[in-house]
């Protein structure tokens, strides 16, 4: 018994760790591709990584990206290597595609308000470029009627 709610516990955290992993994924990937179609980012970009130059940023999140990667495929390594350890021992009665799937049920459930929280950050991101973009143009029309 005290297997089985160590599996399931570790089962949950690892799961858990994936799902945030690849929300997080996928915020920064469309901070990636809205940054590169518009060629610009947020202020807050360039202050996280600590330049004002485009690259430069551009690199940072790319970086970030790559990070995140890494850490979500060590996760799936762990995942696989508790999935064997599963097979290799069964220790209850329900099949593990069934314990699998009941335990990414409730992490989905349990974690839905980092999709509304992800989209929220995406218009401010949107939103702080519009705004940097309306301002540049506003310089440049007050400097051209100068």
């Amino acid at each position: 018994k005290k297997d089985e709610k160590q599996f399931i516990n570790v089962r949950l955290q690892l799961l858990d760790q994936q799902y945030c992993l690849e929300m997080d994924r996928q915020l920064w990937q469309s901070y990636l591709d809205i940054g590169l179609q518009q060629h610009l980012w947020p202020d807050q970009f360039y202050t996280m990584a600590k330049t004002n130059d485009f690259d430069l940023c551009k690199q940072y999140v790319m970086n970030y990206i790559e990070n995140n990667k890494r850490q979500l495929n060590h996760c799936q390594f762990e995942l696989t290597k508790q999935e064997e350890q599963f097979q290799t021992c069964p220790m209850i009665e329900l099949s593990f595609e069934q314990i699998e799937q009941r335990l990414k049920e409730l992490v989905d459930r349990e974690r839905k308000y980092l999709s509304k929280r992800n989209n929220d950050k995406l218009i401010k991101f949107k939103d702080d470029i519009s705004e940097k973009q309306r301002l540049t143009t506003i310089s440049t029309s007050a400097l051209m009627n100068n």
